[in-house]
């Protein structure tokens, strides 16, 4: 059977069908016109990763292009660990010794001298900015001796390095006198730091136990620098005091028993023997103050031209005592007192 739709039914199914629309318009679910609320946000803290990467290669590439033998060590080699000093600082570099004290000191203290490949200190050119640079010493043998033309290191304390070139061969455009080598101290720059106003301060506090005394080590840094980078001054002060004490015994020269000594006739056994002639007990205390500090204007008109006008002073002053109780075993051996 088949069905024919005729315009009686066409119209009748349209008239149910617009009857149902409102209905379903009525059964649907009433609609929210609110805005939707902002879901809330994550403030993410700032990292900031500072590296030393840039100055390990800076090392690498001045040493790759040399045309001599030479090490560099940075401003931050140096404070990776409590150096005191330059000496302090450089003692890790293949080929550098250094000795405390000086040695006829009696090797005490701070790191004091700085030899290039085992041989003297005297031999060594210290540097500072390229300069010749000459110290006293306080200890009088040191003033004649063998050490008497080095350079006492510990008149440079680490906080003025910005970086030190080790020379272990010559060049032609380095000052003369450095026949095993030559050591020189770059201190810091104006144009060199990053931002436009820095002030640097750090206080620290060394403590002698055998001294049983507690000492302060201040240093004071300004540095100043225009936006365009072409001119800046930089100020820079130090001081530092350390108590020592030395606790020792000496042994001043040996001789042999002679045969026809007092001793010697009494006990045949005691000729030729050999003996100390002297025996002293020491008690050395000291006092050291070392003060200083440096300056730094500089210019840079134009990438090809930098003016620098730089100074750099330091004193060390060494107030000692030494208490010596001696031994004559010469005279007991020759019957007297």
């Amino acid at each position: 059977m088949s069905l024919k739709p005729t315009p009686i039914a066409a119209a009748a199914a349209l008239a149910l069908l617009s009857a149902a629309l409102p209905a379903l318009a009525q059964q649907a679910p009433p609609t929210d016109n609110k805005p939707a609320e902002a879901k809330p946000t994550t403030k993410l803290e700032t990292v900031v990763i500072t590296g030393i990467r840039a100055s390990r290669e800076q090392s690498l590439t001045q040493k790759r292009n040399a045309d001599s033998i030479v090490e560099v060590i940075t401003a931050e080699d140096i404070g990776k660990l409590p150096d005191k000093n330059v000496a302090d600082a450089i003692q890790r570099i293949p080929g550098v010794n250094i000795s405390s004290g000086a040695g006829g000191e009696g090797g005490f203290s701070e790191n004091d001298r700085v030899s290039i490949r085992g041989t003297s200190p005297t031999l060594t050119q210290t540097l500072i900015n390229g300069h010749a640079v000459g110290t006293g010493d306080w200890f009088v043998l040191n003033q004649t001796e063998a050490v008497g033309r080095s350079v006492s290191y510990s008149l440079l304390p680490s906080e003025i390095v910005s970086k030190v070139t080790v020379h272990k061969s010559a060049q032609a455009d380095l000052v003369e006198g450095g026949v095993a080598g030559s050591v020189n101290i770059e201190t810091r720059t104006p144009l060199s730091f990053k931002k436009p106003f820095t002030a640097e301060v750090s206080a620290q506090a060394i403590h002698s136990t055998l001294a049983k005394k507690t000492d302060p080590q201040l240093n004071a840094l300004f540095n100043w620098k225009n936006e365009a980078s072409s001119a800046g001054v930089l100020f820079q002060v130090f001081s530092e005091t350390r108590h020592e004490r030395r606790d020792g015994q000496e042994f001043l020269g040996y001789a042999q028993i002679d045969p026809a000594s007092q001793a010697a006739l009494a006990d045949p056994r005691l000729a030729n023997l050999w003996y100390p002639q002297l025996i002293n007990s020491s008690l050395f205390t000291q006092k050291r103050v070392r003060k200083g500090g440096l300056f730094d204007v500089e210019f840079k008109p134009s990438n090809a031209l930098t003016l620098d006008v730089n100074g750099f002073y330091s004193r060390l002053s060494a107030v000692n005592f030494d208490h010596s109780y001696l031994a004559n075993p010469q005279a007991l051996l020759d019957g007297g007192y």
